[in-house]
Order: structure tokens, then sequence, then C-alpha cells
């Protein structure tokens, strides 16, 4: 893959990239859901483990351009909706605020800082990040990929 240089039409490409990219996407969210079944279900820790490993392994046989799309649709799952804390429980409120930027222009908004990473920087920021799920779904969510 030709390596991404954004500029005023690269966000367009970042936004394809992430298009092509929800299959792997879904295979990270779905390992780390087979990954909170096992440690409820006590399957025990080399189960666990190999499925780390296995996430692990996805996550790394990225390029950078993808790891690059990958963050920047968590970042947007993590920023572009409100959030209700309380104080008296855990939870937390989901607040649907109204999107008003398009696909492209949020994939710009997101990576801006991302693109001076290297590789590593991106893999690590993803690899070892808790709630991956969680933002790629709201990401993918407000992106509609």
């Amino acid at each position: 893959m030709a390596k991404l240089y954004i500029n005023k039409g690269g966000y367009l490409l970042l936004y394809s990239l992430a298009i092509s990219l929800t299959g792997r996407m879904r295979a990270i969210m779905e390992i780390e859901s087979e990954m909170a079944e096992a440690k409820l279900s006590h399957l025990g820790e080399e189960v666990v483990r190999a499925l780390e490993q296995k996430r692990s392994d996805l996550i790394n046989s990225c390029t950078r351009d993808e790891l690059l799309v990958i963050k920047t649709v968590m970042n947007v799952g993590r920023s572009e909706r409100g959030y209700r804390y309380y104080f008296d429980r855990d939870d937390v409120e989901i607040i649907h605020l109204p999107i008003e930027l398009s696909g492209p222009e949020l994939m710009q908004k997101y990576s801006y800082y991302l693109v001076h990473k290297t590789k590593q920087e991106l893999s690590g920021g993803i690899e070892y990040y808790t709630a991956v799920s969680e933002q790629l779904k709201e990401g993918m969510e407000i992106l509609k990929l």
C-alpha cells in the first residue's frame, strides 16, 4: 500500500481505508469479546493469554497507515460523544450529541496529531489500551462504517 500523505484530498483516502478496515476492526472487537467471556467463565490463564496473543498478532500485522486509521476511528469514538458520569455508581451514560462533520472531516480532525507517530507508538497505543472495543464500536457507528 502506498504511504499516506495527508493533504487536502488525503482525508478521503483515510476514510476509504477506514471503510476497507471494518473487517479487521470487527475482528479486534470479537477477540476482545472472547477475552472478556473467557475471564468471566474462568477458562484459565492460558486461554486468556492465547487470546491476548491473537489480538496482539492481529494489531501488529497492520501497516502503520492501517494503525493510524484504526487509532483515528478510536479517537472519534472516544471524543465525538458526550459522557455523563455518576458519583454514586460505576456506569457511564453516553450522550448522543449531533454529529455535524462528515466522515472524512472527522478523520481529518482526529488524525491530526497521529500522523507524526511511528508504527510502534500506534500499535502500542492500541494494544495496551483497555477500551479499544468500546471506542471502535462508537467510532464506527459515528463514521457509519
